[in-house]
């Protein structure tokens, strides 16, 4: 009998809670192991990363519902009600009475055959309770923070840096993504191709897809579509980057002909996205900690047609070598962070540790770093993809007050649901001539 999208969903569940695999590549392993393709793929995808994303508020739930505490209970027992509740709360495509069903049957395969009838009555009692108004939720106005935590599934921790850096904007920032799909965005490829050719390519497919509202280079999709699908129509004639970091290169005010250094280049969208800018005429070194990695840059930038590129490991926290020192027109410093920005598109940021000193003092260092490659009249880009005030602007201004000699020229930081883009920060300095 073939293994099926719930089961094995229930298997990526426990993988990722008991090896601390991230979702995304437990479910590219698993569509592979399985060949997973057509329904029974997208069923199975939707279930993990659906189910991870809620699971705050789903363990919320059944702790409503279960005579058992979530504590003492199997992984296995606790994905199979998470996943199942799942279903019952958020897809309505599904049948009641077929999310239950399946649900007993692996708890009777994965669990014991005694475990069942339990599974069995605590969904049950969802469903009696749900239309009755019988599952309670935290009041908004005795604990905000509570409230929030639960209704959006957010970790605390995460939540805390959350509303310190956005304030008001927070729950509306939750809420966009509580109700809005998070879709893929190209750059385009402007060396052979246009936003117009790629819209009429994919339009031909049946793809929705329209102009992204600022950068000129970027189409944004419209619908859920496999990345291989997408790949596959648009060839070399546009790459995946988020419309955030395309405006974020624009900034830099790249021209032809300019020396550029990245100094945490991969996977190489902001390489890729500045030697377009520059037309292919130039100089790109892109740099990275992990050598495993550059080989990736090399491969997409060959398969673009870009020839600028030179990929290189280096830690980015090291001075620049001698001869290099003050001899770039531009620096990209993209620095690792918490990636609060972008947890509409990736779930298990919800839940991340933000005990994170020693990334913040990591992302000082490369940038108190980078700015050596910088010439007279030189600008970097300081950039992050999270909301996080202290991995932003404090660090700019930190510097700013510890070195003489540079202008901040610009500042911004993109809000999903203001700007449609991913959650960003944004802030050029030039080195004073």
């Amino acid at each position: 009998m073939n293994t099926t999208a719930r089961q094995i969903a229930l298997l990526s569940l426990c993988r990722c809670e008991s090896d601390g695999k991230y979702s995304n590549l437990e479910i590219d392993s698993a569509i592979k192991k399985f060949s997973l393709e057509g329904a029974e793929r997208k069923l199975y995808s939707k279930l993990v990363y659906g189910t991870i994303e809620k699971m705050i508020t789903l363990d919320h739930v059944i702790s409503q519902l279960s005579t058992k505490k979530l504590c003492d209970m199997t992984p296995q027992m606790k994905n199979i009600l998470r996943m199942s509740l799942y279903q019952l709360m958020y897809l309505d495509r599904i049948p009641a009475y077929s999310a239950v069903d399946e649900a007993v049957e692996l708890a009777k395969k994965y669990v014991s055959k005694s475990s069942a009838p339990f599974v069995n009555a605590v969904l049950r009692e969802y469903l009696r309770r749900k239309d009755k108004n019988g599952i309670k939720f935290p009041d908004k106005n005795k604990d905000y923070r509570k409230y929030l935590s639960v209704k959006y599934s957010v970790d605390t921790g995460v939540l805390d840096a959350l509303l310190s850096s956005c304030g008001d904007e927070c729950e509306k920032m939750l809420e966009f993504f509580e109700k809005n799909e998070q879709y893929i965005t190209l750059r385009i490829n402007t060396l052979i191709s246009s936003s117009d050719e790629v819209i009429n390519i994919l339009s031909d497919k049946g793809i929705k897809c329209e102009k992204t509202k600022e950068s000129p280079f970027g189409v944004r999709i419209c619908q859920n579509i496999d990345i291989s699908t997408l790949e596959e129509c648009v060839g070399n004639k546009a790459f995946i980057e988020d419309e955030a970091s395309q405006i974020a290169i624009l900034s830099l005010g790249l021209l032809p002909g300019m020396s550029v250094c990245d100094v945490c280049a991969a996977p190489g969208g902001k390489s890729i996205s500045a030697s377009l800018v520059m037309e292919n005429k130039g100089q790109i070194y892109s740099h990275d900690l992990h050598e495993n990695k550059i080989g990736l840059i090399e491969k997409t930038a060959k398969r673009l047609g870009i020839d600028i590129i030179k990929a290189s490991p280096r830690n980015g926290k090291e001075m620049p070598s001698e001869d290099k020192m003050s001899y770039f027109d531009r620096v990209i410093c993209d620095v690792p962070c918490s990636g609060l920005g972008v947890i509409g598109k990736k779930p298990d940021l919800r839940y991340k540790d933000m005990n994170i000193s020693q990334l913040i003092d990591t992302q000082y260092k490369i940038l108190c770093s980078s700015v050596h490659y910088l010439k007279e009249g030189g600008r970097l880009l300081y950039s992050t993809c999270t909301l996080n005030g202290e991995e932003n602007g404090a660090q700019v201004e930190k510097f700013l007050k510890e070195n003489t000699g540079y202008t901040l020229l610009s500042e911004r930081t993109l809000m999903p649901h203001k700007d449609g883009t991913d959650g960003f920060y944004i802030a050029v300095i030039e080195k004073n001539g």
